[in-house]
């Protein structure tokens, strides 16, 4: 998934004698072309929730910090650390090296630099890895569990149906993202602040603006937001994935009231289109939403820290955001 830690098992364009490594460089930042080959690395993984918009934001955010592993000959991408640095914490979004090159020490090289960087900053160190790497890296920086996230892909159809089958709201309206005023995105920021105890601007901000995310609100009676959900695409153009999140809400009926919104977004791209949904343990999600899905993936990915952190509002968070750029579940 997208705010994954895990060395890459997928074919790569690049073969390498294990006992031949080319010539190359560690650097502290990234041109065009390494965050262009990490963004189709990263499709390559299907690390669904490093949706599209977040892969094209990622390296103009203020708070992005990275490693590169690059080739000295044409400058190409052997492999990276990521991570953002905001808050208390720094979080890392993508550790990855070419399969080719595993073994060859580039991996170990970037990692020690990356925490030789982010422990000088004193944040507190989060990351997110497949469960086989988490006893790892729990014994080496991080050593506490947070959460556990879970993957499920729905049609159209069945996202439409699972939202029939649940009561919607009978009161307030739904407004989607063209029709907000600005005093309302202000409000939406504020609220989306309230949910989880963070200021996202910066990445809201863009998302809001982009066509490629769109976004609906709940209002009551009195014209307030108390809920909000949004979704964009993941993936490659051709696999018409789009990621669900963030649904914050107070109800289920406020849940399949949103969402049910939002498929229409992804039903104008394609036919074909499919829809993501990521599930947080210990959330509302997980208690009332995640028995609802029927097309389990049997992935899981541990979100480990090492020290203890407050997060999101857990009895409000359907489906994070779950940004490796805004740590949100």
């Amino acid at each position: 998934l997208g705010v994954c830690t895990v060395l890459t098992a997928l074919s790569n364009p690049f073969k390498f004698d294990q006992m031949s490594v080319p010539s190359h460089s560690i650097v502290d930042s990234g041109t065009d072309l390494l965050w262009t080959q990490l963004q189709d690395e990263v499709r390559r993984l299907k690390w669904t929730s490093d949706d599209n918009l977040m892969l094209s934001l990622v390296p103009s955010l203020t708070s992005t910090r990275c490693v590169f592993a690059r080739k000295d000959e044409d400058g190409s991408f052997f492999g990276c650390v990521v991570w953002n640095e905001y808050d208390e914490m720094a979080f890392i979004g993508m550790y990855i090296c070419v399969p080719e090159l595993r073994g060859s020490g580039i991996g170990s090289r970037m990692w020690k630099r990356a925490m030789e960087r982010i422990r000088a900053t004193g944040k507190v160190i989060g990351l997110r890895g497949a469960p086989a790497m988490a006893p790892k890296y729990a014994a080496n920086d991080t050593p506490l569990e947070i959460s556990r996230l879970r993957l499920n892909i729905l049609t159209c159809d069945e996202m439409r149906a699972t939202c029939l089958r649940i009561n919607m709201v009978a009161s307030g309206s739904i407004k989607m993202k063209s029709t907000l005023t600005p005093a309302q995105i202000e409000e939406l920021l504020a609220f989306d602040l309230q949910m989880t105890g963070r200021d996202r601007k910066d990445l809201l901000v863009p998302f809001l603006a982009s066509p490629l995310f769109e976004c609906a609100v709940l209002l009551n009676e009195d014209g307030k937001i108390v809920a909000w959900g949004g979704i964009t695409s993941t993936g490659f153009e051709k696999e018409h994935l789009f990621k669900l999140g963030p649904v914050y809400a107070s109800s289920l009926s406020q849940f399949a009231t949103l969402t049910e919104a939002l498929i229409p977004f992804c039903e104008k791209k394609s036919s074909e289109s499919k829809i993501v949904v990521h599930i947080v343990n210990g959330t509302v999600g997980e208690r009332e939403l995640e028995p609802l899905l029927k097309n389990p993936q049997n992935i899981e990915w541990v979100t480990l820290f090492n020290d203890k952190i407050n997060w999101t509002r857990r009895e409000s968070c359907y489906v994070p955001h779950n940004c490796s750029s805004h740590f949100d579940g």
